[in-house]
């Protein structure tokens, strides 16, 4: 017996929105990953190479224009999902959705600024990268404003 699980749709553009930046962020996680293997197992400016490096480390660094981007693109998406007329009543998607900013679109953007740190700003300090921090803030107190909304909509059983 296998159980199946509907993968869950957007609803709107919304939805649709956050989804594709939420997926772009994680893409970025997983280019830094292969960068680092690259690189000899440097994952930071501040670290040694840990083997024979096939290349210089930043092999190809994310700019933090593009971190910014996707981090104030997510944002919109998540206040767009907060205040629209139809209220999702799953809260599990709601709270899915919640727990992908946390996670992917969170922590990201500190990653990436600690990973870059001394690499186009002075030694030592973060990169640009913590400014999709502050979208992400936003889009946090959006989410959840979601999930007790679409909480509050949920029929009772």
């Amino acid at each position: 017996m296998s159980i199946a699980i509907a993968p869950v749709r957007p609803r709107d553009r919304w939805e649709l929105a956050y989804r594709w930046a939420a997926a772009v962020a994680a893409a970025q996680f997983g280019w830094v990953f292969v960068m680092g293997l690259f690189a000899g197992g440097r994952f930071l400016a501040v670290e040694a190479p840990r083997w024979e490096p096939f290349v210089e480390w930043p092999v190809l660094p994310i700019p933090a224009w593009l971190t910014v981007a996707i981090g104030v693109v997510a944002a919109v998406a998540a206040v767009g999902m907060a205040v629209r007329r139809e209220v999702t009543s799953e809260v599990a998607v709601a709270f899915q959705d919640l727990a992908i900013g946390m996670l992917v679109l969170g922590v990201l953007p500190l990653g990436l600024a600690r990973a870059y740190a001394g690499v186009g700003v002075p030694e030592g300090e973060l990169g640009w990268h913590w400014i999709a921090s502050v979208a992400h803030v936003v889009a946090l107190v959006a989410l959840v404003v979601r999930v007790a909304r679409a909480a509050r909509a949920e029929p009772e059983r």
